[in-house]
């Protein structure tokens, strides 16, 4: 009866770890903050700068939700490509696609974010093949 029992769980276990087994480079995942290189396989993906953050601060109400465009370095082999992500929106950028999947601090009212405060959180998926 024991053995029954513990067979499930078992299975449980080795299902779960064919995530990692056949994803571990889809959609790998870091936080940064501007100017540190994040490593994505082959790729390396850079945060710049903050072009737009117009995210409602946290304890008002806003007719929009506002939104955080970031500029990212990609060097694939060396190659230097300059791209801008928008938070949630995935965007094409050389041998994939990044997605900037959050960002922190919350803005409040009190003013700019410091740039050197901002961490992002970035996810890369290879193109298919790569």
């Amino acid at each position: 009866m024991r053995i029954l029992r513990i067979a499930p769980a078992l299975a449980a276990l080795a299902l779960g770890g064919c995530a990692t087994l056949f994803g571990e480079h889809y959609g790998s995942e870091e936080n940064l903050k501007l100017g540190e290189v994040g490593h994505f396989g082959t790729e390396r993906i850079t945060p710049i700068n903050v072009d737009e953050d117009s995210r409602c601060p946290v304890g008002t109400k806003c007719i929009w939700a506002g939104t955080v465009r970031l500029k990212v370095d990609v060097y694939p082999n060396t190659v230097d490509h300059a791209y801008f992500v928008t938070l949630g929106q995935p965007a094409a950028v050389e041998g994939g696609t990044l997605l900037l999947e959050q960002v922190s601090p919350q803005r409040t009212s009190t003013g700019q974010i410091p740039p050197n405060h901002y961490t992002f959180t970035l996810r890369y998926t290879p193109a298919a093949g790569r």
